[in-house]
């Protein structure tokens, strides 16, 4: 085939250049558990080893085999239970331009969080979750960022995006692909600390 003719059958290409982290629960290989599948270490798939944990029973998560869409995931009771990142500051991408997808369904509670910190001062902390049924929040640097979205069913994945560009503080949420917001924030990511997932 010469190099300007396309192909149907041509897989698309994708880079994982700058990627920082990569959580994949429907990679079970990457979930370390117990015989309850209750969960104590979620293995980072970018290489760099940024691994997440949980040392402690009470605030284990627990495996689903087929959680989200038939494949497994990783559920946190919305109350206690949480993973730290091994960098609990996310040095890594501080005063920087980033991008995180996440994908989850429907919280089982109002206030509950996808990630975001575990000491005091929290709301300096990278977070991101559902206020209410219908409002999602994205905020760091003191910084909140509401966006009014439609309640989802029970059960049903949706995949957020949330885009930060340093170069004017710009930034912008997606939901399922449709903008939902797009404001201008205080900062960048700084001064953080107990980074953590499934918990605010």
């Amino acid at each position: 085939m010469l190099p300007n003719q396309r192909s149907n059958f041509r897989r698309a290409r994708f880079t994982t250049l700058g990627l920082r982290l990569h959580l994949d629960a429907s990679l079970p290989a990457t979930v370390i558990r117990d015989g309850s599948n209750f969960v104590s270490a979620w293995n980072d798939k970018s290489g760099a080893g940024r691994h997440m944990v949980q040392a402690t029973q009470a605030n284990k998560p627990q495996f689903q085999v087929t959680g989200l869409g038939g494949l497994g995931a990783i559920q946190f009771d919305g109350v206690d239970d949480f993973m730290t990142f091994s960098d609990q500051t996310l040095a890594y991408i501080a005063g920087r331009s980033f991008t995180i997808f996440y994908v989850a369904s429907k919280p089982a509670n109002n206030n509950t969080w996808v990630f975001g910190g575990t000491n005091t001062g929290t709301r300096t902390n990278l977070y991101a979750g559902n206020l209410t049924a219908n409002t999602h929040r994205v905020g760091f640097y003191n910084d909140d960022q509401g966006s009014i979205v439609t309640a989802a069913a029970s059960g049903i994945t949706e995949i957020y995006t949330i885009i930060y560009d340093s170069s004017n503080n710009q930034r912008t949420i997606r939901r399922n692909r449709v903008e939902v917001s797009r404001a201008v924030t205080s900062g960048s990511v700084a001064s953080m600390t107990g980074q953590a997932i499934g918990r605010y």
